[in-house]
């Protein structure tokens, strides 16, 4: 009988899966192969952004003009898909510093009621400084899940309390802030690295 857990883990593929196949619904996803040729941006995915940063102050999207950047979407209290994807990630950038290329990473948390940016700063240092937390009042992170196409779903426990289900992909946009596709973390970090490396 599948515990709780692998449960969860199904359905937060799943909503990975729905959130890989809207992408495909409204243009081709990119594939960032070596050697293969970048196509055109898909400009209906993502859109600008005003947030509480983890890092003190507000991040206003439109201070990112000109920079390539990778979006995600968790939250503090994720027992284990969104610590994964961030340990990994951390491994991503980190190999991308030691060689010289950096990208900007922000993480936008889906509970902005408990994730504070304090809180949000906390549960960052724990992975690396070079991720940026991201939050702001319900209404404000609703209009980041909308314009990013995020499936989020807000699930009642039996203690009273609440976890959420929610699309794992980390998003690649290029320096106009345009959807480039999504990053493959589980094909490996070299693959990975070649997608970002071809938008720098």
């Amino acid at each position: 009988m599948p515990t709780e857990g692998a449960s969860r883990r199904s359905v937060l593929l799943t909503f990975g899966l729905l959130g890989l196949g809207l992408a495909a619904i409204v243009g081709t996803t990119v594939a960032l192969l070596p050697g293969g040729p970048m196509r055109p941006a898909m400009s209906v995915i993502g859109g600008p952004f005003r947030l509480q940063s983890s890092k003190g102050g507000v991040l206003d999207s439109a201070t990112l003009a000109g920079k390539p950047y990778l979006v995600g979407f968790g939250f503090t209290q994720c027992p284990n898909v969104c610590p994964t994807v961030l340990a990994d990630l951390t491994n991503l950038i980190e190999a991308l510093h030691r060689e010289g290329r950096d990208i900007g990473v922000y993480y936008v948390t889906v509970d902005p009621e408990r994730d504070t940016a304090a809180v949000m700063r906390d549960y960052m240092a724990s992975f690396s400084d070079r991720i940026t937390g991201l939050t702001g009042t319900p209404e404000e992170i609703r209009q980041v899940e909308q314009a990013f196409r995020a499936e989020v779903r807000k699930v009642p426990l039996k203690d009273g309390g609440y976890t959420f289900e929610h699309t794992a992909m980390l998003y690649l946009m290029d320096a106009s802030g345009r959807f480039v596709g999504p990053l493959d973390l589980a094909a490996g970090q070299e693959l990975a690295l070649k997608q970002i490396r071809a938008v720098l």
